[in-house]
């Protein structure tokens, strides 16, 4: 195989550096091992690489704020940038706006990203960029996961699926990422299988949305189902999962805790502990459910660790509702919490409701959480 180079003999060297989610890492573990199985040198920013690859995020206005950073900072030393991930996928205009920017390509442009290299090696660096969402919804049974992975970490992130059906009012992520797709049973099996024969011991099962794992399928598969399937056949690794969703918590999941096949940590997103705010946002459950289910898996679980995640400040949060979220989180038997100050996303419904919350309060409100979960 001839190896890229700079046209002077050189190998090329390209950086990848990712912001945001596990499904955004798993995704850029895959582009590294895409990229080393084609002869590039795979190096860290301050390595002077000749390409950087920023795999962007777009959850919060500091996501966007910092994506725009690391891009800037990749054109100042020189190299020429390639912009993917969820940021790039829904505002490419935005980002085109970014002088000495090569590349921006949508989230299902990942898995051509050698192709994609070879091109901007062949050109004299023109700006391109796809601008519409349209790209996200593709299937996700491409190349991108089942391609060679890379990673220096000890675990591997399995991506399962792709996009959510939820419709949660302040998220812009199904806009980057589409409807819910599942990758099929057996090709994520045989996805495990390269992980454990290239050393993995532990694989953190990870999607946008893998409470809706396999309901796209046919036949149907569920993710207990999946996670059953690859203890069994891989019972030396441990499996891990990165997040659920409280409906769509199953019981079947603490067998497999017991069994020692599932780590016994869970993260259950709260969001808040408001039911005014929880409908506002449409959650589709109550601080009532998710304080029974907490203690219920505590109860006969002593030993699992659940984190889970607020958003404070959302539209409409009164001091009483906050305060509603401060008591829940206070008897709730829980490990950590992420906590966020509502962030207001274009073309998301909560971005259009009345009563924005001052940021002096959401960053007080935000101190308050912390401090608890600290303690």
């Amino acid at each position: 195989m001839t190896k890229p180079s700079t046209g002077m003999g050189r190998i090329l060297k390209v950086s990848i550096q990712t912001l945001g989610c596990k499904v955004n890492q798993s995704e850029s573990a895959v582009m590294e091992g895409l990229l080393r199985n084609n002869n590039y040198e795979v190096v860290k920013q301050s390595e002077n690489p000749d390409i950087c690859i920023i795999n962007t995020c777009t959850v919060t206005a500091k996501s966007d704020y910092q994506s725009r950073q690391l891009i800037r900072k990749s054109i100042r030393s020189g190299a020429r940038v390639i912009a993917t991930g969820c940021y790039a996928q829904l505002r490419p205009r935005e980002l085109s706006e970014i002088e000495g920017l090569t590349t921006i390509i949508g989230n299902s442009g990942k898995e051509k990203i050698v192709s994609v290299l070879r091109a901007i090696s062949n050109t004299n660096g023109q700006k391109n960029y796809v601008d519409k969402c349209a790209v996200a919804v593709s299937s996700p049974e491409l190349p991108l996961l089942t391609q060679p992975y890379h990673s220096t970490r000890s675990r591997a992130f399995l991506k399962i699926q792709d996009g959510c059906n939820f419709s949660c009012a302040y998220c812009a992520i199904p806009l980057a990422r589409g409807k819910s797709r599942s990758l099929n049973k057996d090709v994520l099996l045989k996805t495990v299988d390269k992980l454990v024969s290239d050393g993995y011991r532990e694989v953190v099962v990870t999607g946008i949305h893998i409470g809706a794992y396999g309901r796209d399928r046919s036949p149907r598969v569920t993710l207990l189902e999946l996670l059953e399937n690859i203890a069994a056949d891989y019972p030396g690794i441990r499996i891990r999962l990165s997040s659920i969703e409280p409906q769509e918590f199953n019981t079947g999941f603490l067998d497999l805790i017991e069994r020692g096949s599932l780590c016994p940590h869970l993260h259950i997103p709260l969001q808040s502990g408001s039911n005014t705010i929880l409908r506002k946002m449409n959650r589709g459950y109550t601080t009532e459910f998710y304080e029974q289910l907490i203690n219920t898996i505590i109860t006969g679980n002593p030993d699992i660790s659940i984190g889970t995640d607020l958003i404070v400040g959302f539209p409409g949060e009164s001091d009483n509702d906050f305060n509603d979220t401060v008591k829940l989180i206070k008897r709730s038997p829980l490990s950590y919490i992420h906590v966020f100050p509502y962030s207001r996303r274009p073309d998301t419904r909560a971005s259009l409701f009345a009563g924005q919350v001052g940021e002096k309060i959401k960053k007080e409100r935000v101190s308050t959480v912390i401090e608890i979960s600290n303690n």
